[in-house]
C-alpha cells in the first residue's frame, strides 16, 4: 500500500498564500495605508518585526528607484531588496547595472554625485570594510543602502 504525504501540497498551499499575504501589503502600502497599520492588521499572521522590515525595504527601494529615474541615472544604477518574502532580514542594495566600461564619467564622480542626491532624502551608502563604494560598485560588488533615523528636535526649556 502507497501512501501519499500530503505535506508537500500543504508547504506550497503555506508559500502561495504567504506571497500573496505579501502582495496584498504592497498593494495597501501603494494605496496609503500606513506600514505601522499594515502591521496591526497583519499580526495574527506575521510578526509587526517582520512586517515592518519588509515594508521599510519596499519603501526604500521605492525611493531609490524614483530618486535615480528623476536623476537619469536608472539606466546606470539600480536597486535590488535582498531576503525571502516573510523571512530574514529584508537589505537594500545599490549595484551598477552596466558594464563598468561604458560609463563616460568619472567613478569617484559619479559616486559623489548619487550620494548628493540620495542624502536630502535622508538615504545614505555604506562604505564597504575593505574599499570604497566606488571601487565596491565598479567590481560588481554590491553597496547597502539605508535611511537615516530621523533625529528628533530636542527641547530646550527656558
Amino acid at each position: 500500500m502507497t501512501i501519499t504525504s500530503a505535506t508537500p501540497q500543504a508547504v506550497q498551499a503555506f508559500l502561495d498564500e504567504r506571497q500573496g499575504l505579501f502582495r496584498a501589503f504592497d498593494h495597501d502600502l501603494k494605496h496609503g495605508v500606513s506600514a505601522n497599520e499594515i502591521a496591526r492588521m497583519a499580526a495574527p499572521a506575521v510578526s509587526r518585526p517582520v512586517v515592518l522590515a519588509y515594508l521599510n525595504a519596499k519603501e526604500l527601494a521605492a525611493d531609490v528607484h524614483r530618486i535615480l529615474r528623476s536623476a537619469r541615472l536608472e539606466g546606470i544604477f539600480g536597486a535590488d531588496i535582498t531576503g525571502e518574502i516573510g523571512r530574514g532580514a529584508r537589505v537594500v542594495h545599490l549595484t551598477l547595472v552596466v558594464d563598468p566600461q561604458e560609463i563616460e564619467r568619472d567613478q569617484d564622480t559619479l559616486v559623489m554625485h548619487l550620494a548628493d542626491i540620495l542624502l536630502p532624502e535622508g538615504i545614505r551608502l555604506d562604505t564597504p570594510e575593505q574599499s570604497s563604494i566606488a571601487e565596491a560598485l565598479w567590481d560588481g560588488e554590491s553597496v547597502r543602502l539605508r535611511r537615516q533615523k530621523r533625529q528628533r528636535a530636542q527641547h530646550t526649556g527656558s
